[in-house]
Order: structure tokens, then C-alpha cells, then sequence
């Protein structure tokens, strides 16, 4: 999928994605704040910012003195950002539609982004080039799935799309990227090629109960919702009632969201 097309998923998924966030996104995006340690008066870039869920914390961290840039491809994202950080009074934060792939401005003290770097056309050079932005001394902060976790959820979303398309379905490509770094070691290694040192990687286990509204409520609100693509309303519906069907069959009750945070210091 073209970055366009990735933005346009996550503009239709506003709406959910921010009713979904003070179970999902939010606790996600303060723990990588925390992890990337930000002081009052840095600047920071939050790359694939959504609705603010890390860039809203950090903004704070900051303080009036320093500054937030928070780049998405999703308008519909980013407006809940702007309202999120006008009614906490945040004026040392922007939200700008912006490709991560060809942002300019430098330097930062720090550059993170949570859950997105998968969803970034060549992973590797894209975020080896974030990396050039941070000032020496700055920090790299990167969160991605642990191994494990939203795999059974994707495995009965994806089983739920096969049959209503009734035809096998290819999980989305942004699974194959974030499986190549979701181990503690395999991030560690990974953040070090692209040129930072000193890399720590911290687990942030969450679990989420789940029934089959909440279950809907997720895909809705997350890249999930791109394989409903092309699908009638009709077809759509027919998808959320076999998923439902199979969360009550599996007895899948809990979703796995743990995350690995890796953070790793410019030379």
C-alpha cells in the first residue's frame, strides 16, 4: 500500500481510532515517552503521530519552552491532536500532515514513533534518515509489537475477511516489517544499524479485555481496517459478525498489546 493509500485507511479510522485510545494508543504512547526521557525545553519530531497519543505527552515533557513537531499522513488524525492539545492548553505543539520520508527540519534532541516505522515504504532507510535528524546526543525512541502480541486477534480478523471475500487473504505487508523487530534483541540490533548507541529496549506488557465490540472498536481503529477495504456495507457487516462469531469460539477474551520500546543515542 502507498503511503496515500496508508493515509487515507487512517483518516477513515479517525473517529474509532480516538475512542479506542484511552485503552490502546494512550498508555502506549506515555510509556514511550517515559522511555525517551524528554526534558523541559527539547525539541522533538513524534513521527506517525495519529491523534497525539505520544506527541501529547511529550508536548507536556517539554514544557512552554520546548517543542513538539508531530507529522502524520491522516487529516482526520491530526485534527483530533490539534483539539486534544488546544483544550490542555499546549501551544509548544503542531500538527502537521507531512511525509516522514521527507521531512526537513533539525536538529532534535529526540525522535520517536510509536507503532509507526513498520507502516514507512523501506523501513530501514527511512528511519536511518530520521535518525540523521536528531542533534549528536539526541535520542531515537521507537516502539513496535512485541512478539506475540495482536497475532491470534489478526490470525481470526484475517480468517473472518477470507471467508466473507471467500478467498485467501495476505496479511498486510506492515506485519512482515514489524516481525523483523519484535524480539528485545532484534530491535536492540536493529536500531543500532541505524546508527545510534547506547540502545536500551523496554517491555511495556497491556492487555485489554475484550468482547466483540471492543474487538470491532480495534479494528475500526487501526490498520486492521485497511483489509476491509473495496468491501460493501453489507460484506463489512457480514465480516464483524464471523469475527465476533470466532472470538466467542476461540474464547479469545483478552488482547495481547504488548510493546517493546527502544531508545538509542545519536553518536
Amino acid at each position: 500500500m502507498t503511503s496515500a493509500g496508508i493515509g487515507a485507511v487512517f483518516d477513515r479510522a479517525a473517529t474509532h481510532y480516538v475512542e479506542v485510545s484511552p485503552l490502546l494508543w494512550n498508555p502506549i504512547g506515555e510509556a514511550t515517552v517515559a522511555a525517551a526521557a524528554i526534558a523541559a525545553g527539547e525539541r522533538v519530531l513524534d513521527v506517525c503521530c495519529g491523534a497525539g497519543a505520544s506527541a501529547i505527552p511529550a508536548a507536556r515533557a517539554a514544557g512552554p519552552h520546548g517543542h513538539v513537531d508531530a507529522i502524520d499522513l491522516a487529516a482526520g488524525l491530526l485534527s483530533h491532536g490539534r483539539r486534544r492539545a488546544t483544550a490542555e492548553g499546549l501551544r509548544n505543539v503542531r500538527f502537521v500532515r507531512a511525509d516522514a520520508t521527507t521531512w526537513q527540519d533539525r536538529p532534535y534532541d529526540v525522535v520517536q514513533c510509536v507503532h509507526g516505522v513498520f507502516f514507512l515504504p523501506d523501513m530501514d532507510t527511512a528511519v536511518s534518515r530520521l535518525a540523521e535528524l536528531l542533534r549528536p546526543g539526541g535520542r531515537l525512541v521507537i516502539t513496535a509489537w512485541a512478539q506475540g502480541a495482536m497475532e491470534s486477534f489478526g490470525r481470526l480478523f484475517t480468517e473472518a475477511v477470507a471467508h466473507v471475500r471467500q478467498a485467501p487473504v495476505a496479511p498486510p505487508a506492515s506485519r512482515q516489517a514489524a516481525s523483523t523487530i519484535d524480539t528485545e534483541e532484534d530491535l536492540r540490533s536493529w536500531l543500532t544499524a541505524r546508527g545510534p548507541t547506547r540502545v536500551t529496549v523496554t517491555r511495556f506488557p497491556l492487555r485489554i479485555p475484550l468482547d466483540a465490540a471492543r474487538a470491532w472498536q480495534v479494528v475500526l481503529g487501526s490498520g486492521f481496517r485497511g483489509m476491509l477495504s473495496g468491501l460493501e456495507d453489507a460484506a463489512v457487516d457480514q465480516v464483524r459478525a464471523a469475527f465476533g462469531r470466532l472470538l466467542r469460539e476461540r474464547g479469545m477474551t483478552e488482547l495481547d498489546a504488548t510493546s517493546l520500546i527502544g531508545a538509542g543515542t545519536r553518536p
